[in-house]
């Protein structure tokens, strides 16, 4: 592997390495050993790290070894004509994933389950369109972190490291366009979201969650989150927050 794949031009045409992501995988890693070690972790805590770390090796895949156009749709044209890239690759991942750390978590009503899984790999997926500025992503992660901190942190033993360890450093390097998220970092950070987010929710919430996730995917890959962003004031204000050039 030639480690110039792992450096990639921004939105600014600035030339810059997607390590942050690699960088969030370890502490996902040393968050759940210090909740293992701290309080223990369980069976659905160890298979939510599994998941974290899958979804991320997908995600670098796609980031070190892309093959086919960019955004949802067009992969999926591409895979109706019997062409296999790696964003389908990706989503193959994540849903897969998505299923399997659902399936782990407390048992909740059938309806319930199938709408996490939905959220999970929707939220995956809307974290790596977030990922088109410095900044946007790891900022989406820090609000739904704080919504979802009272999650128990056995069943989700990555989000306090990728919260108080992971997230405020890799903000600075991400704003001061030092370095980047790349896809593994961005979906790592939708798929923890989404999980923390069904794990938190009651199940009206996962419900509408789940539904305002793929509304959010359909957005995406129309009309993108930079024009919904700009046209809305205090999006733009919050969006441009620490960055080098708000305006470049």
């Amino acid at each position: 592997m030639s480690w110039g794949r792992l450096t990639t031009e921004n939105y600014r045409g600035v030339r810059l390495p997607r390590v942050l992501g690699i960088v969030l995988a370890l502490v996902a890693v040393l968050s759940t050993a210090a909740v293992a070690i701290g309080r223990g972790v369980e069976a659905a805590g160890w298979g939510a790290l599994v998941g974290t770390l899958l979804v991320f090796l997908a995600g670098l895949i796609d980031d070190l070894y892309p093959v086919g156009p960019r955004g949802l749709r067009n992969h999926v044209r591409l895979l109706a004509r019997g062409h296999v890239t790696t964003g389908v690759l990706k989503m193959t991942v994540v849903g897969a994933c998505s299923v399997l750390v659902v399936a782990l978590q407390p048992s909740r009503p059938l309806w319930i389950r199938v709408a996490g899984v939905v959220l999970v790999a929707a939220c995956a997926n809307v974290w790596n369109g977030l990922d088109v500025r410095p900044g946007r992503a790891l900022k989406a992660f820090l609000v739904a972190g704080v919504c979802t901190v009272a999650v128990e942190w056995s069943l989700l033993p990555t989000l306090p490291g990728l919260l108080v360890l992971g997230t405020v450093p890799a903000l600075y390097f991400d704003l001061r366009e030092r370095a980047m998220l790349g896809d593994g970092g961005s979906n790592l950070l939708g798929f923890t979201a989404g999980l923390g987010l069904y794990l938190q929710l009651p199940g009206w919430g996962v419900g509408g969650a789940a539904v305002l996730a793929v509304a959010l995917n359909v957005l995406a890959d129309t009309v993108t989150f930079s024009r919904l962003i700009e046209a809305a004031a205090p999006l733009r204000w919050l969006d441009g927050l620490g960055r080098v050039r708000a305006n470049g």
